[in-house]
């Protein structure tokens, strides 16, 4: 009795676990491959960063870089690529009426405008901040 029990159990145990004739795979409508996407092209540089670019020597290295409400726009020389420099939110220790437009690696600190001159300063790591020369086109 006990090894018909035994072999009932494991008999039920099979068939709960599938141990029956596998299922024929239904057959359904091939499904299409998805047309190939495509190719991206190169993004175009920026408007925002080509409108008021200002070409600017600081400390040896030269510079074109729009300065806009959220960001400093770094222009590459060809100008297919820019690198962006978000602005700094003021601190206690900040100097008032000037924007820090940094990304860790360099910043540029941009004070006056409007009726009072320009004066633009840049750094790279640790460096200490050198004036930038403003290029008069």
């Amino acid at each position: 009795m006990r090894t018909v029990m035994i072999s009932l159990v494991a008999a039920l145990a099979l068939s709960a676990c599938g141990g029956g004739e596998p299922e024929a795979p239904a057959v359904t409508d091939p499904v299409p491959e998805p047309a190939a996407a495509p190719e991206p092209a190169a993004p175009p540089p920026l408007a925002d960063a080509r409108v008021g670019t200002m070409n600017l020597m600081c400390g040896g290295e030269s510079f074109r870089v729009a300065f806009l409400d959220t960001h400093a726009a770094i222009v590459s020389a060809d100008g297919a690529s820019t690198v962006e420099l978000p602005v700094l939110p003021a601190g206690p220790t900040s100097e008032p009426g000037v924007t820090v437009y940094s990304d860790g690696m360099q910043q540029f600190a941009k004070s006056g405008g409007m009726d009072t001159p320009t004066v633009i300063r840049y750094a790279k790591a640790r460096m200490a901040w050198q004036d930038c020369a403003i290029a008069q086109n």
